[in-house]
């Protein structure tokens, strides 16, 4: 498929570059060895060229050395990093593991389960440290060969793994004790010999404890049975539901993509994730989705009804997400619907991140005080206190004015809802009926489904389907506040820039609207997880972004950033727009490369 050509430069092939390289060596051995041949060794050949060939050698390393000063003075040689301290890190891994044994040792146990309390902050903390003290000390003591052979092993293990949970080989395991190799592969239907093959991979990496009860005298030999450890117990769906789905997704959403990318960035350069052009003849083919079970999220079936350039004002950007699940030409969430058990894992991952999350992407949300710190203000402190205020002051006016729109907050792509539940918890002062949430209509239609089911959570809010790239709807224009959480980080640049182009057109002419993202931040000292992260949105066709891309984003659509706070522990942020005075939405932006559309939502 064509798409638009980067000027990144390609290198050489991994052969030239070999080839390269030899010879590189092949110089270097020559020009720093001592070793000289005598004449009775030369060849009458050699000796007939002698005088020229020493006359283009003394040239040739005249040349070099000239190269090399000339090289040396224009650029400085970098200072070396400083060196590894062993001593300090191991008497430091020694000091954080007595902390957290005595922290062990004198933990209470729950009356009622007789079973160890769960950990504290400062167990958490501890268990971290010792964990990245000891991945340290094995990165920079390990021979580097066996480094990578150990991240080799660790691809491996994760497909091990993840197999398993999908055949729910874990939920057979029991909790205390252990079962056959062979009673183990009979109940998941599978063969016995490629059940011990997995279970012996991640017996290897402590995943799983492997024995061989009942075998008199001969200790020696392959495992017979498997039994749990600490970390698979978190992968049975029967007793750790939310873990495991996390887990699921974790593979769905990453690996896929991961074994992917070689071909991906093949097909469309080496460029992050972008809106493609097409020729006529070159379009990508529109789907529509088609249930077999009525108005549940299940899907059985596509049909391709037409040809685009992008969908409707949705500018359509190829993943490696869709790429790795075989269905390139759909956006991931369509290729989510196409696996509702997928899908069903999927939300209960997000619901799990929701309940269990702090800061800006659950918990208190930034409902009360956000624990962000503000990037030119430290002092300040996000809150949407002020929305209860706003609250009483719009429903008295809706009182004397039947024209005016009593709607306070906006939920923009919101889920199931648990943020406005939590909204509606924590500020009483805001009446249901003064909030909106909007999101897909097989989404919307699942909220219906547990509201339903007794749900009452979100009792008297408005429920919409809409989709953020197009124009708000006319009773959702004017809000106080625009939510934007967990929603930009799915999209490219130039996706993020549409989506808020039209929350910024839905905002008020007095300019008291706001529009407020609530997302997870790209740290400016990488950590392997936050990274992690990051590499999983570009699957998706998203990115992290720190806090000059959401100052750039909001610049291009039109907006002012009033706000910006980060929690560097939470790896979340805060970043709180108003519209820019004089900018409409039909302006020239600053910046073209973000440009998307820049069609106004007209009244």
């Amino acid at each position: 498929m064509a798409s638009p050509k980067s000027n990144v430069s390609m290198p050489p092939t991994l052969e030239a570059d070999n080839k390269n390289k030899s010879e590189d060596m092949e110089s270097q051995s020559q020009s720093q060895s001592s070793f000289a041949p005598t004449p009775e060794a030369k060849s009458e050949d050699e000796g007939s060229h002698e005088s020229q060939r020493k006359t283009v050698h003394d040239d040739n390393k005249s040349k070099k050395a000239t190269e090399k000063a000339t090289t040396s003075t224009a650029t400085p040689t970098p200072s070396a990093s400083p060196a590894f301290d062993l001593v300090k890190a191991a008497e430091d891994l020694l000091a954080n593991a007595k902390k957290l044994t005595a922290t062990l040792d004198s933990k209470p146990t729950d009356a009622n389960h007789d079973a160890p309390l769960p950990p504290s902050p400062e167990e958490m903390i501890l268990r971290q440290h010792i964990a990245k003290l000891g991945k340290k000390i094995a990165l920079e003591t390990g021979p580097p060969m066996a480094q990578l052979m150990s991240e080799m092993a660790t691809v491996a293990d994760t497909a091990a793994w993840n197999i398993l949970l999908t055949w729910r080989a874990f939920d057979h395991i029991p909790l205390n004790g252990s079962i056959s190799i062979a009673d183990l592969a009979r109940a998941i239907q599978a063969d016995e010999n490629l059940v011990s093959r997995f279970a012996g991979m991640l017996i290897s990496t402590g995943k799983l404890i492997g024995s061989r009860p009942g075998i008199d005298g001969k200790e020696n030999g392959p495992p017979t049975h498997i039994s749990h450890s600490r970390i698979s117990r978190l992968l049975r769906t029967n007793t750790s539901p939310a873990t495991a789905a996390i887990a699921i997704v974790s593979f769905g959403n990453g690996m896929k993509g991961f074994a992917k990318w070689p071909e991906y960035f093949a097909r469309h350069d080496r460029r992050e994730p972008y809106p493609m052009s097409y020729s006529s003849d070159e379009q990508i083919l529109v789907y529509e989705s088609r249930s077999s079970k009525g108005s549940s999220t299940a899907v059985s079936s596509v049909k391709v009804i037409g040809r685009r350039v992008q969908d409707g004002n949705r500018p359509f950007v190829q993943t490696p997400f869709s790429l790795g699940w075989g269905h390139p030409d759909l956006a991931p969430w369509e290729v989510k619907a196409l696996y509702p058990e997928y899908a069903r894992m999927f939300e209960m991952a997000m619901a799990a991140k929701d309940k269990g999350a702090q800061g800006a992407l659950g918990g208190d949300l930034g409902v009360g005080v956000y624990r962000g710190v503000n990037s030119e203000d430290p002092g300040s402190k996000f809150s949407l206190a002020w929305l209860a205020s706003e609250a009483a002051a719009r429903l008295g006016a809706a009182i004397n004015n039947k024209n005016a729109k009593p709607s306070l907050v906006v939920d923009v792509g919101g889920g199931l809802g648990h943020f406005l539940a939590n909204l509606l918890t924590e500020i009483p002062e805001i009446k249901p009926e003064q909030c909106i949430l909007q999101d897909r209509p097989e989404v919307i239609a699942q909220v219906a489904k547990n509201m339903e089911g007794g749900d009452e959570r979100l009792k008297g809010v408005k429920t919409m389907a809409h989709d953020f790239f197009n124009c708000q709807p006319e009773e959702a224009k004017g809000a106080a506040v625009y939510v934007l959480r967990r929603v930009l980080l799915d999209y490219c640049d130039q996706q993020a820039v549409s989506i808020l182009e039209r929350l910024r057109d839905a905002l008020s002419d007095s300019g008291e609207g706001r529009i407020i993202i609530m997302e997870g931040v790209l740290l400016d000292k990488p950590t392997p997880e936050n990274r992690l992260v990051d590499m999983v949105m570009m699957n998706l066709g998203g990115k992290l972004r720190n806090e000059e891309g959401y100052r750039k984003l909001c610049k291009a659509a039109g907006l002012k950033v009033m706000g910006y706070w980060v929690d560097v522990e939470g790896a979340s942020c805060v970043v709180e727009c108003v519209k820019e005075d004089g900018m409409g939405g039909s302006q020239e932006r600053s910046d073209p490369v973000l440009t998307a559309s820049w069609d106004t939502c007209l009244d």
